[in-house]
């Protein structure tokens, strides 16, 4: 059966799509290093960083998918629901295109992209944290000896660092004010509507039609 436009975009596509993305914000961030305030360079950063992460949980060694739903939400179907392809482009690369905007929104907002990248970097490493604990734990007895799932390195040797510096600025710059606080929005809206809603609704629909094919980085634990 031939698939739709928005099934083959679901595929590889949008994630090359991210990937470029990264690479443009790149070269905006190394051209712009200098003219850009210390807000707007850690948002910046957080652009470049997002899609690296991106490609670790889902292209290298891949299988985040797979241990998110077998391991964290008890899916019966761990390839197909509730996180699958449809989901995965919702959640990354909509992230991705919120990180630009917040990025060159910097200037009028102050410090609400510092606390957001805050709440970011230092929540999504203790997220893949919970994740490779649980992941250790339940394959342990099939070889696994080391606390790693897709999405662990990255989050820890950059995504944690941008946290602590991001706050490091919150609390040394002498800039931050209580309105600074409207970034716990941004996360609110990543969270519910990027994350959990997708989830939520594939979840009642349990179709297949964006299903991987592939296990990824713990195919070898389910030999």
């Amino acid at each position: 059966m031939r698939k739709s436009l928005l099934n083959r975009w679901c595929g590889q596509p949008w994630l090359h799509a991210t990937y470029f993305l990264g690479i443009f914000m790149l070269n905006v961030l190394l051209t712009q290093w200098t003219n850009w305030s210390m807000p707007q360079r850690l948002m910046g950063i957080l652009t470049v960083l997002l899609p690296i992460h991106v490609f670790e949980e889902l292209t290298w060694p891949n299988g985040f998918h797979y241990m998110m739903n077998k391991l964290i939400q008890k899916s019966d179907n761990p390839l197909a629901y509730p996180e699958n392809r449809m989901t995965d482009m919702i959640t990354n690369f909509g992230a991705e295109l919120l990180f630009i905007a917040l990025t060159f929104l910097t200037p009028s907002l102050g410090n609400k992209g510092v606390v957001f990248a805050a709440f970011f970097g230092v929540g999504e490493t203790l997220a893949h944290t919970i994740f490779s604990v649980v992941t250790l734990l339940h394959y342990k007895a099939k070889g696994k000896k080391t606390l790693y799932s897709p999405g662990f390195v990255t989050a820890w040797c950059s995504l944690l660092e941008v946290g602590i510096v991001s706050i490091h600025w919150l609390v040394t710059s002498g800039t931050f004010v209580k309105s600074d606080l409207w970034g716990i929005a941004f996360v609110a809206f990543l969270i519910v509507f990027m994350i959990r809603l997708p989830f939520i609704i594939s979840y009642k629909i349990k179709s297949t039609k964006y299903a991987y094919t592939e296990i990824g980085y713990l195919e070898k634990y389910e030999q």
